[in-house]
């Protein structure tokens, strides 16, 4: 066997061969589990008798969760080369702007009034672009950048809470408010990597949990959506 031929096997075993396998598999159910809300969602929203804009803000938030979950199942899964390998990175990590917009659109169009519900997308989705651009161009920035930029943004909301109490319940508020802490809990571990975690269960550490906890904030964002939104919609 020439050394090519030995490289291209190397390579082929690599590719197929499951880089971070917890990591993919944890992604992989939100992927499902996306792939299967979606249509239960818009038929719910359809049910409920809700605005063609509202089933858009849902269609375009099951969207981004199935991006983000299956970029980031495809990133973990495979280790082609270095330069396929980036590439990847890039759509994963650009996939949480995505997601965290698409989050925000159904609150934006179902809860807020007009003007507040048009300034807040604007804002998310703004935030978004730029994310996105600044990760095409950084993707190997330190993972607190990512996590102080991606925390910030989650907590846009920050600012228009005295409207979104007004128009929500008590149980939904309560959704919104879980969703969120997941997601900032998530990010703490990301970028602090505590050693408390690590090493505990063979291959589960810090970014395994971290994918955890994403996956809770998703499916409390879901419930609000799906059990809540759906009545004002």
């Amino acid at each position: 066997m020439t050394v090519m031929n030995q490289n291209t096997v190397v390579n082929e075993r690599r590719m197929f061969t499951v880089k971070d396998p917890i990591s993919a598999l944890t992604h992989l159910i939100g992927a499902i589990g996306a792939i299967l809300g979606m249509p239960a969602l818009l038929l719910q929203g359809a049910r409920m008798g809700n605005s063609m804009a509202a089933l858009g803000s849902y269609a375009v938030f099951m969207l981004s969760m199935i991006i983000l979950y299956s970029a980031s199942t495809t990133y973990h899964s495979f280790s082609i080369n270095a330069r396929v390998n980036k590439i990847l990175k890039k759509v994963d990590h650009c996939s949480i702007f995505l997601l965290i917009a698409g989050s925000y659109t159904p609150v934006a169009v179902t809860v807020l009034p007009g003007r507040e519900g048009m300034i807040l997308l604007s804002i998310v989705w703004t935030i978004a672009v730029l994310g996105i651009i600044f990760k095409l161009c950084w993707v190997t920035c330190p993972k607190w950048v990512s996590s102080v930029i991606y925390t910030a943004m989650g907590w846009t909301a920050i600012f228009f809470m005295k409207d979104i109490v007004a128009h929500l319940s008590a149980p939904a508020f309560f959704w919104l408010l879980a969703g969120g802490l997941f997601y900032t809990v998530g990010a703490v571990i990301y970028a602090m990597k505590p050693t408390m975690f690590e090493n505990r269960i063979p291959g589960f550490g810090n970014h395994e949990l971290f994918h955890c906890f994403v996956l809770a904030g998703s499916l409390c964002h879901y419930i609000l959506v799906f059990q809540y939104l759906t009545m004002l919609g």
